[in-house]
């Protein structure tokens, strides 16, 4: 059995053939009826991937799983803190008409990819969004405290 410590709020025992592939969502604010989140997937089973090849293939299963979706922007950068990272914006319109940005932030630090993703309005996306890089620059992973 491989024993969990999950961010100090539990701790769980899962026999070896099971994977954490944690899921983690932070609420932010609601900004003109549209509530922002964080969503932050830990992926444990890496194998032999780059940066660029574990942040494209996530890049692509969205946008072939979400019809409608346009990729604006994908870029390799280094964080404030830096930590390298692989960024994508990605504009779509839901069903209710209102034109969204997602931000996905990719990052592997020891081994394990983290995967960053948050909605924003044209309106917010200057304005949470800047929160939002904040958040994603202060991350540590879980042998950096």
């Amino acid at each position: 059995m491989a024993d969990l410590d999950s961010n100090h709020r539990f701790h769980i025992s899962l026999p070896e053939d099971w994977v954490d592939q944690s899921v983690y969502m932070f609420n932010g604010p609601e900004v003109n009826g549209f509530q922002h989140n964080l969503t932050l997937v830990i992926d444990t089973s890496l194998m032999d991937y780059d940066l660029e090849s574990f942040a494209r293939e996530r890049i692509e299963t969205q946008l072939t799983a979400t019809p409608g979706m346009e990729l604006l922007k994908e870029e390799a950068k280094t964080l404030p803190s830096g930590t390298e990272a692989y960024e994508a914006v990605i504009k779509w319109i839901p069903v209710d008409g209102t034109i969204i940005f997602q931000k996905r932030v990719f990052l592997i630090i020891d081994d394990v990819g983290y995967s960053f993703t948050a909605n924003f309005t044209k309106q917010t996306i200057k304005t949470v969004g800047l929160q939002v890089d904040q958040i994603i620059d202060s991350f540590k992973s879980g042998g950096a405290f």
